[in-house]
């Protein structure tokens, strides 16, 4: 708990300026790079299923062939409750001479909201961290449907189809891990037109890279990628074919410096609000102090992988 011994220098005169406490223009990243939803109940879950194949041709007199639509495994989503607090006593709060100049006391209060939010974006991202590209013991919020096999990760070359589909196994990542560059970008955006549904059909509304998700060291090399005009891999002028097909966004909160992402205009990296944040405040009349509070509820998960594409680098 703040008191008046904790924050002696608070009760000074003569400090300018409190730096450090309230650093704001906070920007939210998760918001775009999750497709964010809410939620009604402590859990929801998902089902893998898959429609019709193609039709096939049908000889005179012959039946046509009739087909089931496929069910798969279910994913569950189980909300997580996050928390913060902060406690000052009545002669601190009274006796603190620098509010309004960044003071820590008062500070704290408001900054229960910058903290949630932090706390946000961090688990947001760990869809784009490590986990995603695992090969065993991969934890439940990263594997995607259909399969939810512990050696499937996010990002895997063996993604199988739902039992009793038609397709082959496909793959979200590269055979061998590459540093973002034009090939490789090219690559990431080809094997989006490759994707097909668990059935072997093409599914032209998961063929559309929208963001190119990176962390900050890798920012120019993703411009110079998206938004040169000729090609910057080459001093001959050669037309960037590539240019503007994707969106670039660093993000501080990618721990890999050297892995990139591409996402598509649909995909299913998700993040459910079950409660958005909430604050609270009230007096413990006893002791004199007043307590702020802050706390939220939610979960996130990798629902399926299709409309995602990254690489961890070299």
């Amino acid at each position: 708990m703040a008191n008046t011994a904790s924050f002696s220098e608070h009760l000074i005169p003569g400090l300018k300026e409190i730096v450090g406490t309230a650093l704001g223009g906070r920007k939210s990243v998760y918001s775009r790079i999750t497709r964010v939803d809410t939620s009604d109940r402590n859990f929801e879950e998902y089902l893998a299923a898959a429609g019709l194949p193609a039709a096939a041709i049908k000889p005179e007199l012959v039946p046509i062939q009739s087909y089931d639509p496929l069910e798969g495994s279910k994913k569950r989503m189980t909300h997580t409750v996050y928390a913060i607090g902060f406690e000052v006593s009545e002669e601190a709060w009274e006796d603190d001479l620098y509010a309004g100049k960044g003071s820590a006391l008062r500070e704290a209060g408001t900054g229960l909201a910058d903290s949630l939010a932090e706390t946000v974006e961090i688990e947001a991202h760990r869809l784009y961290g490590a986990d995603s590209f695992l090969t065993s013991a991969v934890p439940s919020y990263i594997r995607p449907l259909p399969d939810l096999a512990t050696t499937i990760s996010l990002y895997n070359t063996a993604h199988g189809a739902i039992a009793g589909g038609e397709a082959g196994t496909q793959s979200n990542r590269p055979a061998t891990f590459t540093d973002l560059n034009v090939t490789a970008y090219r690559a990431a955006l080809t094997q989006f037109r490759k994707w097909t549904d668990d059935r072997g059909k093409r599914i032209p509304g998961f063929t559309e890279p929208a963001l190119l998700v990176c962390s900050p060291d890798l920012e120019w090399d993703a411009r110079e990628i998206v938004q040169s005009t000729n090609r910057p891999d080459t001093s001959n002028l050669v037309e960037n074919v590539t240019r503007g097909m994707t969106e670039v966004v660093p993000t501080p909160y990618i721990t890999d410096d050297d892995a990139w992402f591409v996402i598509g205009r649909k995909h299913f990296l998700t993040f459910l609000w079950r409660w958005r944040p909430r604050m609270d405040s009230f007096d413990d009349r006893r002791s004199r102090a007043a307590v702020f509070v802050g706390y939220e509820r939610f979960d996130k998960a990798a629902v399926h992988w299709l409309g995602t594409y990254a690489s961890q680098g070299i």
